[in-house]
């Protein structure tokens, strides 16, 4: 069973007109507007430093995170960070692969339960969608943790204690505002490829659409939803079938790098060298591929291995009865022809966003 909540009549593709509009260009302030959040959106994040706190009282204490998929690239990145800030207190990660399944993602929680968990983290799963296994763990004195799950400071379901995310809404944003920018408000079509189960993609989704509409009111927008478990073999064929009903597509948008994997391929054995790729993510292959000017021309990078230091934050808090924060600060940063020949993709991602995050987190524990 894939994950959903009421979505299930959106897991097949679904598609609009796409129709291009090409008296409706967007407005020369409209377009002004674009190109300053571009050009803001591709310098290095600041981030405040937290609280400090004492967080010995969480030596010997075990986190279980509970993997949308663990074969997608950026949620390896994000365990692996994890696991190394806590490593630093004494405390211990255990993963589960939840491979876009509910059942695997409540076994994985009930497996947490046996194993006296002290805190579970859900990585991009919809809390909702195993509430019962998990209103059985928050019942047991078991703290849960939302990863990527909507924008920071949305309600959180009475049994979920704290929330590590960043701006989805703002990646939807930049990543519309980008082709306002790049093609000066003229019309184009656009394919959206969304996958919305995953649970933080309603709001990115939502912020596109309406920054695009603004942006470029002649733009058509066709959307192609795909399940996660099947990205691998319906994207390419749903992005082909979409290009080629669609000429007037320029851009194609899958709304996580993950996604790109499957998309950009499929560009390329379409034929058409006139559509480019914008996507979500900045992991390094979509990122080497930004820099070698293959298909892709933007990408909203979200920092995971921050995240992850973020999350070990979080449960660090929880551990020491400390108050959760409501917003972690973990910003995003936009890889495009302005900055990614900067960036050396042969260094940790971390690197890339020119945030010494690690070091801020370790004052704020007091460990030198």
């Amino acid at each position: 069973m894939v994950v959903g909540i009421a979505l299930t009549a959106l897991l097949a593709a679904c598609n609009s007109s796409g129709d291009v509009d090409t008296s409706q260009q967007g407005s020369d302030t409209a377009v002004n507007e674009a190109e300053d959040a571009v050009a803001k959106a591709a310098e290095p994040p600041v981030f405040e430093a937290p609280p400090s706190f004492d967080p010995s009282a969480a030596k010997g204490k075990k986190l279980w995170i509970i993997d949308l998929a663990s074969s997608i690239p950026m949620i390896q990145t994000g365990d692996s960070a994890t696991a190394d800030a806590l490593g630093l207190v004494g405390a211990t990660v255990e993963t589960h692969d939840g491979k876009g399944s509910v059942s695997e993602f409540a076994l994985g929680v009930n497996q947490a339960i046996a194993d006296k968990a002290d805190a579970i983290a859900l990585y991009a799963v919809d809390p909702r969608a195993v509430e019962g296994p998990l209103r059985k763990a928050h019942d047991a004195g078991i703290k849960i943790i939302a990863i990527q799950f909507d924008d920071p400071g949305a309600a959180l379901p009475d049994y979920v204690d704290a929330q590590v995310t960043y701006c989805y809404s703002c990646a939807g944003e930049t990543m519309a505002n980008y082709i306002v920018s790049a093609e000066g408000g003229k019309s184009v079509g656009v394919e959206l490829v969304t996958s919305t189960e995953v649970s933080n993609s309603a709001p990115l989704i939502k912020a596109f659409e309406a920054t695009l509409k603004k942006g470029c009111p002649g733009c058509g927008l066709v959307k192609d939803d795909v399940p996660v478990a099947s990205w691998q073999t319906d994207i390419p064929t749903q992005v082909n079938s979409t290009l080629n009903s669609h000429p007037d597509i320029k851009y194609v948008v899958p709304i996580y790098d993950g996604m790109a994997l499957f998309a950009a391929p499929a560009i390329q054995t379409s034929g058409r060298d006139d559509v480019k790729l914008v996507t979500f993510n900045a992991t390094e292959s979509v990122m080497q591929a930004l820099q070698d000017k293959k298909i892709v021309a933007a990408d909203v990078g979200s920092p995971q291995a921050w995240q992850g230091w973020a999350l070990a934050d979080q449960f660090l808090r929880l551990m020491s009865d400390e108050a959760p924060l409501e917003d972690q600060g973990v910003d995003l940063r936009l890889f495009d022809e302005s900055n990614v020949g900067d960036i050396d993709l042969s260094a940790p991602e971390s690197e890339w966003y020119q945030v010494d995050f690690e070091s801020v987190y370790k004052s704020a524990w007091g460990i030198n």
